[in-house]
Parts: structure tokens; C-alpha cells; sequence
């Protein structure tokens, strides 16, 4: 899934320039604040489900809420963080 620009590129332009357009091809909307993101501003943090299989799992959030710890919020009843 393709993004058309990144919040955090679009606060520094120069390094945008320097990572290049192929940076919005594996981009993706950031699941907790929704803000478009270019694969090298994302992060991936997993967790353990709180269900009797307790199966891992995982997915990319973008660096500003891996930074401010704002995954740890996300469906705590359900989960428990492990990065």
C-alpha cells in the first residue's frame, strides 16, 4: 500500500530528498495517530495476545508513537507489550 507523502519527511525536507521517492512505495498509515509514513519512519513493535494461545504478533507504527511510548495504550485489555 502506497502513501502520497509522509508527515515526518514533510517536516525535513533535505533528508526527504536524500531517502527519495521510492521511500513512499512501502509507506503506510500509522495505526495509532493515522498519519501517512515512508517505510524508513516506521517502526515495529510486537506483542503477545492475552488469549489462552497467547500468539505473538506485530506490526509498523511510525517513530514518533514508538518514541512517546503511545503503542503501550493501544488495546492494553488484549495485549501486553513486549517492544
Amino acid at each position: 500500500m502506497a502513501i502520497d507523502h509522509c508527515y515526518i519527511c514533510a517536516e525535513n525536507p533535505t533528508e526527504a530528498r536524500r531517502l527519495g521517492p521510492s521511500r513512499l512505495l512501502d509507506g503506510r498509515e500509522c495505526p495509532l495517530c493515522h498519519r501517512p509514513t515512508c517505510r524508513y519512519h516506521l517502526v515495529t513493535v510486537r506483542w503477545r495476545w492475552r488469549r489462552p494461545d497467547r500468539a505473538l504478533d506485530s506490526t509498523q507504527i511510525c517513530r514518533e508513537c514508538h518514541r512517546t511510548y503511545q503503542h503501550r495504550n493501544w488495546d492494553t485489555i488484549n495485549r501486553d507489550w513486549i517492544s
